[in-house]
């Protein structure tokens, strides 16, 4: 980053620090994990006590997480920390969404995002795979090569159609008892359903009735397979 100096405290927004505490996350575990790091958007962390809390029964487990978009690697370290024994594969082509490139600021962290993340997880390489490229393309490959995952987390695409795609690719490579969490599902922004989270995780879930049981349902959505 050229010796800019960024804060590792969320920037922008610092609701996530004004939330309780709970029996699984503090937060001087969260800022103790990202000193020295830098992130210039905070579009995770307001949901790392409800992961922490969510997952908490896997923490002692090898768990296989899968994610999709990883952006600057926030939501990465978190899974990392909260699950010590986890492994991580992390699917991004890291060139930003639709949305990113119709503002200069976010079009210009796009392009920096693979960088960020690369910063961002220094020290934590022997814990991550990561794929550079579509979700559309990872996903089958990683299907056809027989790999299989305890946490799939889907923030990639906000196309409606896109999130549908990226549900079904990745719930078909959990094992049962997985858990499937769903980012942006009260995502406002854009014009029409159609390019909004919300209408493809609604389709998924009609198209796999008796398959899963709702965690957490709210700006997120949790299930796990059945």
């Amino acid at each position: 980053m050229g010796g800019e100096t960024v804060s590792t405290i969320p920037h922008e927004d610092l609701a996530f620090l004004e939330k309780p505490e709970n029996a699984y996350l503090t937060k001087a575990q969260i800022l103790k994990w990202e000193e020295g790091r830098t992130f210039h958007t905070d579009w995770a962390a307001h949901h790392f006590f409800n992961w922490a809390e969510l997952l908490h029964p896997l923490r002692d487990r090898r768990v296989r997480i899968v994610e999709v978009g990883s952006w600057e690697g926030r939501s990465a370290l978190c899974f990392l920390n909260v699950l010590p024994h986890s492994t991580i594969v992390c699917i991004d082509p890291f060139a930003g969404n639709v949305e990113h490139h119709e503002n200069p600021y976010f079009a210009d962290l796009a392009r920096k995002s693979e960088q960020q993340f690369d910063h961002n997880l220094a020290g934590y390489e022997a814990r991550i795979e990561k794929i550079v490229g579509s979700s559309a393309e990872v996903l089958p490959r990683l299907g056809a090569a027989g790999r299989r995952f305890d946490v799939a987390y889907i923030d990639g695409s906000h196309i409606a159609a896109d999130v549908y795609r990226d549900a079904v690719m990745a719930w078909s490579l959990l094992d049962r008892g997985g858990i499937a969490i769903f980012d942006d599902y009260e995502w406002p922004l854009m014009d029409t359903e159609e390019e909004r989270p919300k209408l493809g995780v609604d389709m998924f879930l009609a198209a796999i009735p008796g398959q899963y049981r709702e965690l957490h349902r709210g700006y997120q959505i949790a299930i796990e397979k059945v």
